[in-house]
């Protein structure tokens, strides 16, 4: 079956709606960031289907990913995903920002829109990652002198969700557990000051069921993949452990 677009549904509805706003703002900045790359699917049945003494309840999907996701959170901000900013708009985790996800511009710097903010503020409508729900164990190392540095691989409990509770979708809510594996650097020089740091995250959420999606649950079923990799200068909390 022909994977539904869970964006391009989106989208048809807004131009009916007449929902776009042609004026952009930048928030704010973010200067500790770390590109996000996201793929899910969402597993619905349709129908039974009967045939005399025979039935089946078919499988059908929708899968979505960055550019979905940002078709939405556009229609959630009231902005048009075709001027700039918007237009070359990415994804990223700001740990400055408390590890929200953001929608940012082409530089990667200037904030658009924080997609996670409703998770804090009880909205009707946000994204929210967190790639350590449970901490699990590190494989760290370092050297304690100036120069020197911190380095490690850690493993731990990541989670998810996409929530809209007739905001822009239909009932939505879609969430999961899964395993994360980070490696973080953090370099200091001969003085003690922070110099560089870099990160990586790749977690997986495998079939989490219970879910919502479009006003059909509770029984969905969605799969996911998200990953954050990023590199800066000075100094980046997200490697630390709790």
């Amino acid at each position: 079956m022909k994977p539904i677009k869970l964006g391009t549904l989106a989208l048809t509805a807004a131009l009916a709606l007449g929902a776009y706003s042609t004026k952009a703002i930048i928030v704010d900045v973010t200067t500790n960031y770390s590109k996000l790359n996201i793929s899910a699917t969402v597993t619905t049945n349709s129908a039974e289907v009967v045939s005399g003494s025979s039935w089946k309840y078919p499988v059908k999907t929708a899968k979505f990913g960055n550019k979905q996701l940002l078709d939405l959170f556009a229609h959630w901000d009231s902005a048009d995903r075709t001027i700039q900013p918007w237009k070359s708009a990415q994804l990223v985790i700001g740990w400055d920002w408390d590890y929200d996800v953001l929608v940012v511009d082409k530089t990667g710097t200037n904030v658009l829109f924080d997609a996670s903010a409703g998770y804090h503020y009880a909205y009707d409508y946000y994204f929210y990652v967190d790639f350590w729900d449970e901490y699990g164990v590190g494989n760290d190392s370092g050297k304690e002198a100036d120069p020197g540095y911190y380095a490690g691989t850690d493993t731990g409990t990541a989670y998810f969700e996409l929530y809209d509770d007739y905001y822009y979708l239909p009932y939505t809510d879609l969430s999961g557990y899964g395993g994360n594996k980070q490696t973080f650097k953090q370099s200091w020089d001969i003085n003690g000051a922070y110099t560089t740091w870099s990160d990586s995250e790749t977690a997986k959420f495998p079939y989490n069921g219970g879910n919502y999606y479009r006003d059909q649950g509770s029984d969905v079923t969605v799969t996911a993949s998200i990953s954050a990799k990023g590199k800066g200068k000075g100094y980046n909390e997200v490697g630390w452990a709790d």
